[in-house]
């Protein structure tokens, strides 16, 4: 009973947050720019490790500017514990979160009930929001008009493809404050010319492409790339290719989902198949296969493999490891030194998107907008894309041009971790060269992938029955397309 009482709330909530249509939307004039900064605002985010110790910062130095402003934080889900694992002679730490799908069903909830109720926060982070929801149920405002209108704000001072890319169903209703690169690199000692030839920094491809055509050099030894088919706790073959045809089996600005014309399970039992032939590591499923993976990890030699799939911390790292912090602080279970880029990570349909580790809303029912935006336009400036608690570069790069530039040099030549690394030219000539890879790679980026938490988790609960073998790939598509689709027609 209690399930079918939440689930009518949801309903009522969104039925009624329907009504506020886009047309209500508040269109910010030259007066509105001027005004005095003042008041109250409230900021609401569900990730407390990836957004407390940030807030925290930034309003201090914020109050500093606008003293006549007070800003309060909520945020919902616990600090992670950390929980250590003997394994010989060697400890291996491992964070154990209390982060879950009804923990993060119910700040969901409690976040729709207090917008419908008048009482919401004036900005949220868009961690696990459902940004198309919301969207569409007019408690959100467009941030485009403050951005275009605001004198005050220069959006030439910023990557404009990054904004550009979150624009989705005719507004921009968030704004990134940092963005990622994923990147495919091949190893140049396994991969012949002939198919090296067609890669390269300015080219752009799926993860499904790339192992198509490096299959036809595996010998039955190794690996074709260094993933697992298939983890409970992501960054898998089977991760990898959900997201990369995510538009194919949801479609959120329709709200519909496409389960069933066999391409899902198609992509299953491809995971499935690739994991037999050994392209890949097998699953790792149980809390004892996780521990046999981390001991593997730990107790083999490290591995080659026909093609690695990398970020900018990668980059970073393999570009520094001559003189710079690469040099010290490298992967124990990967070979790379003979790493070159393939291209950067594509979807199904040939759009190259990005992940962020921070971004924000605002709601349309915020009686401080004011204070609301310019506390997102101080967040966006130079002071606090360089602070380090935004994370250093190579775990996110900075959307403010000067910023990313700045703080990729301090994390370069190992200033931003306090290394005695001694600055020369050869460390300026390698900088110059991932600098202006980060930046070709960068141009490539034209979207940014729309997900609905509710959706992955439905996915990440089914298609486990698939790995460890209850049900057979189109069994988990049905049920899929029957959650998938009550939840979206709500």
């Amino acid at each position: 009973m209690k399930k079918l009482i939440l689930v009518i709330v949801t309903v009522l909530i969104m039925a009624g947050c329907s009504a506020r249509n886009q047309s209500s939307q508040f269109i910010p004039d030259q007066e509105f720019f001027s005004r005095e900064i003042k008041g109250e605002i409230t900021i609401s985010a569900y990730q407390t490790i990836t957004y407390g110790s940030f807030l925290e910062e930034a309003i201090k130095a914020f109050n500093e500017i606008y003293p006549n402003v007070t800003v309060h934080i909520e945020t919902f889900a616990v600090m992670p514990e950390t929980r250590t694992m003997e394994d010989g002679e060697m400890m291996v730490s491992v964070m154990q979160s209390s982060d879950d799908p009804q923990t993060r069903a119910d700040y969901i909830n409690r976040t729709n009930t207090r917008i419908m109720s008048g009482q919401g926060a004036d900005l949220y982070a868009i961690d696990i929001l459902p940004l198309h929801r919301m969207i569409k149920s007019g408690v959100l405002e467009n941030l485009d008009p403050y951005m275009n209108s605001d004198p005050g704000f220069n959006k030439s001072d910023y990557r404009l493809n990054i904004l550009d890319a979150v624009h989705f169903l005719n507004g921009k209703w968030f704004i990134p404050l940092d963005y990622s690169i994923n990147y495919y690199a091949y190893d140049s000692t396994l991969v012949p010319e002939n198919i090296s030839g067609n890669f390269g920094v300015n080219k752009s491809f799926t993860l499904e492409e790339l192992i198509r055509i490096t299959s036809v050099l595996y010998n039955g030894t190794g690996r074709i790339i260094d993933l697992m088919d298939y983890s409970q706790g992501g960054g898998s073959l089977h991760n990898m290719l959900l997201y990369e045809n995510y538009r194919s089996f949801v479609n959120l600005e329709t709200g519909k989902p496409n389960f069933l014309d066999g391409k899902f399970a198609s992509m299953l039992n491809l995971v499935k198949n690739y994991g037999e032939q050994g392209f890949v590591h097998r699953s790792a499923i149980s809390q004892e296969s996780i521990e046999q993976m981390l001991h593997r990890m730990m107790t083999e030699p490290a591995e080659r493999f026909y093609l690695k799939r990398n970020s900018d911390m990668n980059l970073l790292f393999n570009m520094s490891r001559e003189n710079g912090i690469g040099s010290i602080l490298r992967s124990p279970f990967v070979i790379d030194d003979d790493d070159e880029i393939a291209g950067i990570a594509a979807n199904a349909d040939g759009s190259v998107p990005f992940i962020f580790q921070r971004g924000f809303l605002m709601n349309s029912q915020s009686k401080n907008k004011e204070a609301a935006w310019t506390f997102i336009k101080f967040l966006l400036s130079k002071e606090m894309q360089m602070s380090l608690n935004t994370g250093v570069i190579g775990m996110v790069l900075p959307i403010h041009n000067e910023a990313r530039d700045e703080k990729g040099w301090f994390a370069f030549s190992g200033e931003i971790y306090s290394m005695n690394i001694p600055i020369n030219d050869q460390m300026r000539t390698s900088f110059n060269h991932y600098r202006n890879t980060i930046e070709t790679l960068s141009d490539s980026i034209n979207t940014f992938l729309i997900r609905d938490t509710n959706i992955n988790d439905m996915i990440a609960q089914e298609v486990q029955y698939f790995f460890d073998g209850s049900r057979t790939a189109e069994e988990v598509a049905r049920v899929l397309q029957n959650k998938a689709d009550l939840y979206l027609s709500e």
